[in-house]
């Protein structure tokens, strides 16, 4: 079962597209940990012989050595490899994880807005799930030992099913309002650990199970968790009610095989299974660093990229398991105060260390001239959010609508146009800025990260914590949008591309069509899948960046919705787009900079200094949007080679 467990994780971790649900992987290591320590605290409590001290130091004799190496040699890449900000980072959830609290600090700490970087590039991220363990283990052995003391034996199972439901209601309730508390923390994971217990207390009672209804035990069990792995997703909310699927498969395998020796168990217990079981914790805590570093360097991996992670995974854990996990798991000393000593003393030493990193940001460890370079490199690629004329926000201000610090353009020109959508309207704010100025006409911005503009319809594709938010904030801009002669949509068009989106955008535009003389929709920006806006900087340190491949797309994922957009432009005489490519493209091969300078903030977003640069290369080129025409005002190149079509 670790073998799955490990097999799962590992395969979701390098592509979550081959095993959607893998990541349940970690709820079957909490079931087999619950199970395996509810046996070893009641067997001994019920003895007599149990102790605290030999339970704990049992336990860090088990987890310390090989979590510990993982860690410094994490952090001490992380120190030399890393950004700064990065590497402080990684100092401060290194400390963290050293006094088992990885799970509050990521839960606390890990940035999860719109425009943080991907938590596929954190290196200790991980190890918020031996945080919940270690955490399960302050407090299980004393729960036991009070329902050993005080409880009859019936009322121990109640009490743990008590428990369990307390725990996944505790995880489904705080998707919604805090979906990071749900996922890292204890009182949302604990019921996954008392699964096992569940499952030990059961076993303990079925030693007399009939060998065909253990066979039928085991097959449902393993279907519940294969099930799980093919079919939870992520994006549906996760642990909750989610959880019980993968968890209680877990708990009804381990109960059969507890019971007989079902031909489900003999499957699990092929040699090449059990050599993956036996390193799983050694795997578990290598194959995440890998692949975090590598993303954060490389990007996704290419063919030969996996086999390099894989290759590097390998060979950490074979390192971690024979050289560090199985010598020190016995202990050499007899001592118990003693080895407690080393053990503190052994973390206390790396947590000031990681602290260290933490509080220098890693500058230590980096070539002389380091800060001057990084300097030179900083402010191009910063995001149209930290302008204060981009009025992206992530609720709905009525203030906004009047705000005189949400107009760009021509200062003091009548206000007749609104750009209205999320933050890829926000990021052509600059550049509309530029062509303002330089044609004397006034524009407002108003945008809501993640909201995308449409009337009435919008709920269905908004994350919930800004459903209310985004909801209210096209309610208003139904009356709004009538104030202006023109009105630019911008959104994430691609990214919401799915169920019936096209038609609610195609209900707008008919609206708005109707409601407003001139309606322009900023069609998606090319995309740059690999674009890493860090890349120049990370090549201070990292070798072989091929950054300017990361700036290379062809045929980007665009095409296809905004080719539709052009399509529906085209049925209303007052509707038309506006496009970049032809300032960014040359064919199907769009490059994400401008005379050799990066533009772009993210794989989807311009920056604010990208989004003015190219309104500075539109104009030199002669390629001013169409629908800022000479009858309206302003002036344009002539149509065929202008910006916007129909």
């Amino acid at each position: 079962m670790r073998a799955i467990a490990v097999l799962a994780v590992v395969v979701f971790h390098l592509n979550k597209t081959w095993l959607p649900g893998g990541f349940v992987g970690v709820d079957v290591f909490f079931v087999i940990s619950g199970f395996l320590i509810t046996g070893i605290l009641s067997r001994n409590i019920a003895a007599g012989t149990f102790s605290f001290a030999d339970f704990y130091l049992a336990r860090a004799r088990r987890i310390l050595p090989a979590s510990l190496f993982c860690i410094v040699v994490t952090l001490l890449v992380g120190a030399v490899f890393m950004l700064p900000k990065d590497a402080r980072d990684l100092g401060a959830s290194a400390a963290a994880s050293v006094i088992s609290a990885g799970n509050i600090y990521f839960w606390k700490f890990l940035d999860t807005s719109y425009f943080a970087a991907s938590s596929e590039t954190v290196p200790l991220l991980h190890l918020w799930s031996l945080a919940v363990e270690e955490q399960f283990y302050l407090f299980w052995p004393l729960m036991l030992l009070a329902a050993y003391k005080w409880l009859p034996d019936f009322m121990r199972p109640v009490l743990g099913l008590i428990l369990i439901a307390v725990s996944f209601l505790v995880g489904q309730r705080y998707l919604a309002s805090d979906p990071s508390f749900s996922y890292y923390m204890l009182p949302a994971r604990a019921g996954e650990l008392m699964m096992g217990a569940a499952a030990y207390w059961c076993s303990t009672r079925m030693a007399g199970l009939k060998r065909g209804y253990a066979e039928l035990l085991a097959v449902a069990g393993l279907a519940l968790v294969a099930w799980s792995v093919a079919r939870l997703s992520e994006t549906g909310g996760f642990p909750g009610y989610a959880a019980v699927p993968p968890t209680l498969g877990a708990a009804m395998l381990i109960l059969a095989g507890s019971t007989h020796r079902t031909i489900t168990g003999r499957l699990l217990s092929l040699a090449p299974m059990v050599a993956v079981g036996r390193v799983s914790y050694s795997l578990y805590l290598w194959h995440w660093p890998v692949m975090a570093f590598y993303r954060y360097a490389y990007g996704e991996p290419t063919p030969a990229g996996y086999l390099y992670c894989v290759a590097a995974m390998t060979i950490m854990t074979l390192i971690s398991y024979f050289g560090v996990e199985k010598p020190l798991r016995a202990g050499r000393s007899r001592s118990r105060a003693r080895a407690a000593a080393q053990f503190g003393a052994v973390s206390a030493a790396l947590a000031g260390i990681a602290v260290y990193v933490s509080v220098t940001s890693g500058l230590l460890f980096k070539p002389a001239g380091y800060e001057a370079q990084l300097a030179r490199l900083d402010g191009a690629t910063k995001p149209a959010s930290e302008y204060s004329y981009n009025c992206q926000t992530g609720s709905f201000d009525e203030h906004a609508l009047s705000d005189p610090r949400c107009v760009i353009g021509k200062k003091g020109a009548p206000v007749k146009t609104l750009l209205w959508g999320d933050s890829h309207a926000a990021h052509y704010v600059g550049y509309f800025d530029e062509i303002g100025k330089y044609a004397g006409v006034a524009l407002r911005n108003i945008s809501i990260s993640g909201c995308m503009p449409l009337f009435g319809t919008s709920a269905q594709y908004t994350m919930p914590a800004i459903r209310d938010t985004c909801a209210k904030f096209n309610e208003a801009m139904e009356t709004e949008v009538g104030k202006y002669d023109t009105v630019i949509l911008g959104s994430a068009w691609v990214g919401f591309d799915r169920g019936n989106s096209r038609q609610d955008i195609a209900a707008t535009v008919a609206t708005l069509s109707k409601r407003v003389p001139h309606v322009v929709i900023a069609l998606s920006a090319p995309l740059f899948l690999q674009y890493d806006r860090e890349c120049d900087k990370k090549a201070l340190t990292i070798p072989a960046m091929r950054c300017d491949e990361k700036r290379t797309q062809r045929d980007g994922p665009e095409r296809d919705v905004n080719a539709y957009l052009i399509a529906l432009a085209s049925k209303f005489p007052n509707v038309e787009t506006f496009d970049i490519h032809n300032l960014l493209c040359n064919g199907s091969v769009c490059r994400a900079e401008v005379q050799g300078v990066p533009v772009y903030f993210d794989p989807g977003h311009i920056s604010m200094p990208g989004s003015a640069a190219l309104g500075r290369t539109a104009i030199a080129q002669g390629r001013i949007p169409a629908f800022f025409m000479p009858s309206r005002g302003l002036l344009a190149a002539p149509r065929s080679d202008a910006g916007a079509s129909r």
